[in-house]
């Protein structure tokens, strides 16, 4: 039996990384293109906070809904550019182009003037490259590549694990069709999932592939807590549990061995600063509590004054919904993936669940119980403080950072005490990734259906009679999807085949 790789940094990580970063990155474009501007959930008012960061201006002036800055006018109009939102039968073709000259610099709002600038400092400089609407496509890209690159860390360091199919099959769970959505968009939700989960991933590795260098691995723990702790108001709590819950598995001693180690010490020290200075900006700025203390904004969402048990119960009891949003509700809840994604998801993560209840004991199930109780609780929790003052708010994909921890850690046990045969664990590795692939086609050619025709139209409608087409045509868009989805499902069953022979 040949060794496994002793260090993140060799080809036994650095392939698997790098091809899932092109891949990942690939599909996350494709979906930035395919994605008419503004259609995705607060996209304006971050990609105009994205613009003028990108130029120095952090939060602006107080307006009466949201901050003033100054943005070009291709990305202030972009508020002007969402008449189809909450419509599923409306086309996006309603859509005006920005006004010529429509790199002129102008006043834009947004209401994520007070949230952490590090995520857009990070993807709004093509902003000061592009002087039309081609530059919202390139903050797109840019987020794409940063969003992949630490779901593709993940990818990387479990390919370096002795015992990986199971726990890669809990990594396709969590990259749902909503976080490849979210990855091809401007909004800073979907760094901070991938970004908590690389630190997750680390925090594992650490933990359970105890000959591995600690230097890389700690590194890769800092680098996903420092970017997901500044993302937004609650990435310190998603963070809190991807760092705590893996040290279940360890035991004490091992712990305190850790602790003694000093990349582990330069981790903890640098994320706790970087956890400083999120916590620094969100309550020097207010960013997390605006809305519900500062008279000067405007509340939209229901049920404020509402007491704190009713926010709770609503959201508890509408978990399964909250889970199918984290699945595939894009656009502004308007564009539901089909009824065969949300199966296909339903199979795999309640076969996780399931597996989990049945066989998982001890430390193992105190540890996966900890990942899902979190998953389903914190939503109840958040909201219950936020209701009276802030109103219903809670939507499925914030509870990402934790439910894509879950789908792995949980898979990651299960790895512990499911020892099938190679050959069934070739089979099924397989059958899952290509289950995966067809689930992520069909809800990507399904929101392109939405915006081209309508959902009330037909699919022959999408080719013979659409408003509204992609950039570069729909054989671009489709044809692209499919091209990389059945590359990297090739690439899985030779990778599957290497890792059942090693």
């Amino acid at each position: 039996m040949n060794a496994a790789p002793t260090t993140p940094t060799d080809r036994g990580f650095t392939r698997p990384f790098l091809a899932a970063w092109a891949a990942l990155c690939l599909l996350m474009t494709l979906w930035s293109i395919a994605t008419p501007i503004g259609a995705a959930p607060d996209e304006p008012a971050h990609l105009i906070k994205a613009a003028s960061v990108a130029r120095g201006e952090f939060i602006g002036e107080r307006g009466s809904f949201g901050h003033i800055v100054d943005v070009p006018q291709y990305v202030s109009f972009t508020h002007a550019q969402t008449c189809f939102a909450f419509d599923s039968r409306e086309e996006a073709d309603c859509a005006e182009p920005a006004p010529e000259p429509s790199d002129a610099i102008v006043p834009g709002s947004t209401t994520a003037g007070l949230y952490n600038p590090l995520y857009y400092a990070l993807v709004g400089w093509p902003s000061l490259l592009l002087d039309d609407s081609s530059g919202i496509y390139g903050m797109r890209i840019a987020s794409a590549l940063l969003v992949s690159g630490f779901l593709a860390l993940a990818v990387g360091l479990v390919c370096t694990w002795r015992r990986r199919l199971l726990p890669l099959i809990g990594l396709a769970v969590a990259a749902t069709p909503m976080v490849l959505f979210l990855g091809g968009t401007v909004n800073p939700n979907a760094l901070e999932i991938t970004a908590t989960l690389a630190a997750f991933a680390g925090m594992l590795t650490i933990i359970r592939e105890r000959e591995r260098p600690l230097a890389p691995l700690a590194g890769v723990v800092l680098a996903g807590a420092a970017v997901a702790a500044n993302m937004r108001g609650l990435s310190v709590l998603w963070l809190v549990v991807a760092i705590l819950a893996p040290l279940v598995l360890a035991s004490g001693h091992q712990i305190v061995e850790l602790l003694r180690r000093r990349p582990i010490q330069v981790a903890i020290a640098g994320s706790a600063l970087a956890v400083l200075a999120a916590a620094i900006w969100l309550f020097s700025t207010n960013s997390l509590g605006a809305a519900v203390n500062d008279p000067l904004t405007e509340t939209i969402a229901p049920g404020v004054g509402a007491p704190w048990y009713y926010g709770a119960w609503w959201t508890f009891q509408a978990t399964l919904e909250h889970l199918q949003s984290a699945v595939g509700i894009f656009g502004w809840l308007d564009a539901p993936a089909p009824l065969f994604v949300f199966a296909v998801w339903i199979a795999l993560a309640g076969g996780l669940l399931l597996l989990g209840a049945l066989l998982l004991r001890g430390r193992h199930l105190v540890f996966a119980f900890l990942l899902v109780a979190s998953t389903v609780a914190l939503p109840p929790l958040v909201q219950a403080a936020y209701i009276s003052g802030g109103g219903l708010i809670w939507q499925g994909r914030y509870i990402l950072p934790v439910f894509v921890c879950a789908a792995l850690g949980v898979a990651t046990v299960l790895s512990d005490v499911l020892r099938p045969t190679p050959g069934v664990t070739v089979r099924a590795t397989i059958l899952v990734v290509s289950l995966w692939s067809v689930a992520q086609v069909h809800a990507f050619a399904t929101a392109i259906r939405r915006y081209a025709v309508g959902l009330d139209a037909s699919w022959a409608d999408l080719v013979t009679a659409a408003e509204w087409v992609p950039p570069g045509g729909l054989l671009l868009s489709l044809g692209g999807m499919v091209v990389v989805s059945a590359a990297l499902v090739a690439g899985a069953v030779v990778a599957v085949r290497r890792f059942s022979r090693a």
